[in-house]
């Protein structure tokens, strides 16, 4: 059973060692062929301290999709992307915060202009382009070139690169076909307004076969990678990253009730607290433990119990309800270790309720 510590439960422990691991693996194999990686720290809520051990392991710089979390690693010496589509009510803090944007609308781009003016500063922005997730980013031809043209007379604003995203939205993977299509695309444009773009980013942690398969386009120079390092694993396929840790964070919560109890509710059954209908097996008897963690929390859907046989039943706001199976030396108390998926641990780090723990790189 996992030793109890002194501050109180749940816990959210974040293997650092496993992180730089997973984050040396990547970047080398991206370094071979010509490809920079870029941190993404948004499922981590800007922790400084992951940041630092991604710097560490050699990123060429930190994404994130939160302005507050860029606030929060601005002392970390590293460029700063901020990988969601700025809006008008942000562009002032975006500018004074952020090294890079994403874009992919015009009048946003015309503001970024008018403040990095007023706050004397130049500011790098990379236009995004649809390929087929329907995510952000500009479909229409004439429309990227016109873009393109107006930013490129821009005094202020610094056209670095051009890149598209997969999978978040639509699902569609990166294939070989897809990151072919984007190349032309990218030296079309570089034929047509004779430049030559510094940052040409073919995608994010979907991308991770290609580039272990080393089939990613020579054009393309840059990729953003998130959850590829933070869990290990590529979001195409959901593999396991070559020679990677999956270990990287667990979910930690105390056993607060601990009694054996019927496997189905008895009375009137409607809705439960989130609305849903319950669906129960009659099981008999069994042994129950109420955990102190709840969906207030964390992604419930999104754990893996550490310790074989032991099966989540469901959970509310403040309460995972376990089946210990036949697990006799589990007592009121202990503590229960999870994995997470991305989901849960996004949601983890969001919730002020999950302290943190960092197990740190060589301890």
């Amino acid at each position: 059973m996992i030793k109890k510590m002194k501050k109180g439960y749940p816990i959210l422990e974040i293997n650092l060692s496993s992180i730089y691991q997973n984050a040396s693996i990547i970047i080398e194999k991206a370094k071979r062929q010509g490809i920079s990686i870029d941190g993404v720290t948004k499922v981590t809520l800007g922790d400084p301290k992951v940041a630092e051990v991604l710097i560490k392991a050699g990123v060429r710089g930190i994404s994130d999709s939160r302005i507050e979390n860029i606030k929060r690693m601005r002392k970390l010496k590293t460029e700063f992307t901020f990988i969601r589509l700025p809006s008008f009510s942000e562009i002032k803090e975006i500018v004074n915060y952020a090294d890079i944007t994403l874009n992919s609308e015009l009048n946003i781009l015309r503001e970024l202009e008018n403040f990095a003016q007023k706050m004397r500063k130049k500011h790098k922005v990379i236009i995004m382009v649809e390929m087929g997730d329907l995510r952000e980013g500009i479909w229409d031809k004439k429309e990227l070139e016109k873009v393109i043209k107006e930013v490129l007379n821009m005094k202020n604003i610094e056209l670095v690169g051009i890149g598209t995203n997969f999978t978040c939205f639509g699902g569609v993977i990166p294939t070989q076909e897809k990151l072919i299509e984007f190349s032309e695309l990218v030296e079309n444009l570089e034929r047509k307004f004779s430049i030559n773009f510094s940052l040409i980013s073919g995608g994010n942690s979907s991308s991770i076969p290609l580039l272990f398969k080393e089939e990613i386009p020579k054009k393309i120079n840059h990729l953003r990678i998130g959850e590829a390092i933070m869990l290990g694993r590529d979001t195409a396929y959901r593999d396991p990253i070559p020679g990677g840790r999956r270990d990287t964070f667990r979910i930690l919560a105390e056993i607060i009730e601990l009694k054996e109890k019927p496997s189905v509710p008895w009375g009137v059954i409607n809705e439960d607290a989130f609305g849903h209908k319950p669906v129960f097996k009659n099981r008999g008897i069994r042994k129950r433990a109420l955990l102190n963690i709840g969906r207030q929390d964390i992604d419930t859907k999104g754990l893996f119990p550490e310790i074989p046989d032991i099966e989540i039943l469901g959970a509310n706001s403040d309460y995972l309800v376990v089946d210990l199976g036949e697990h006799t030396e589990i007592k009121l108390g202990d503590i229960i270790g999870f994995y997470l998926n991305y989901s849960s641990l996004l949601q983890a780090f969001t919730s002020p309720f999950v302290k943190k723990i960092y197990k740190e790189v060589n301890s």
